[in-house]
C-alpha cells in the first residue's frame, strides 16, 4: 500500500472515531475525546510522511481546531436537553467533529506532500522565533525602541 493510500485509510478510520466520539452523551467529554482522536491522526499522519509533528506544529494545529470548536460546543451544549436536543446535537456534534477532522488531516496532508516547502518553513520558524525572543526582550525593557524596531526590520526583511 503506498503512503497516499495509507493516509486515506488513516483519515477514514479517525473521521468515524470522531463520529463515535462525538456520540459520547456527556457533554464537553466528548469535545476532549474528539480532540483527542484529531490529536492521534495529527501524530500517526506525521509519522507516516517520516515528519515529526511536534509542539510547535501541534500549537498551529491548535488554531485549526479551535476554529471549529464554537460550533462543536454548541451541539455539544444541546446533549443537555432532554430526547430531541440529544438526538440534534449527538448527529449535530458527529457532522461537524468529522468534518473538522477530514479537513484538518487534508490540509496537514498537503503540507506533508509539498517537501520544498521544508527549507522554507524552517527558516520562517527560526525568524519567527527569533522575533518572538527579540519582543519579549523589548518587553521586559532589555532593549530599547530603536534596537527592537532595527532588529526587528532585519528579521522580518530575511524572510
Amino acid at each position: 500500500m503506498d503512503r497516499s493510500a495509507r493516509a486515506d485509510e488513516l483519515i477514514a478510520e479517525h473521521v468515524a472515531g470522531t463520529a463515535a466520539a462525538a456520540a459520547i452523551p456527556i457533554p464537553l467529554v466528548d469535545l476532549v475525546a474528539v480532540t483527542a482522536v484529531q490529536l492521534s491522526l495529527l501524530r500517526k499522519l506525521g509519522r507516516l510522511y517520516g515528519a515529526r509533528v511536534g509542539v510547535g506544529f501541534q500549537g498551529a494545529m491548535a488554531v485549526g481546531l479551535l476554529g471549529a470548536a464554537l460550533p462543536r460546543v454548541a451541539a455539544s451544549a444541546l446533549k443537555i436537553l432532554p430526547g430531541i436536543g440529544w438526538i440534534g446535537g449527538t448527529m449535530a456534534q458527529a457532522a461537524l467533529s468529522s468534518a473538522a477532522t477530514w479537513a484538518l488531516a487534508n490540509a496537514l496532508r498537503d503540507r506533508l506532500e509539498t517537501p520544498e516547502l521544508d527549507a522554507e518553513i524552517a527558516e520562517g520558524a527560526d525568524v519567527a522565533r527569533t522575533l518572538a525572543r527579540v519582543e519579549r526582550l523589548f518587553r521586559r525593557g532589555l532593549l530599547d525602541p530603536e534596537e527592537y524596531a532595527r532588529m526587528r526590520s532585519d528579521l522580518l526583511d530575511a524572510v
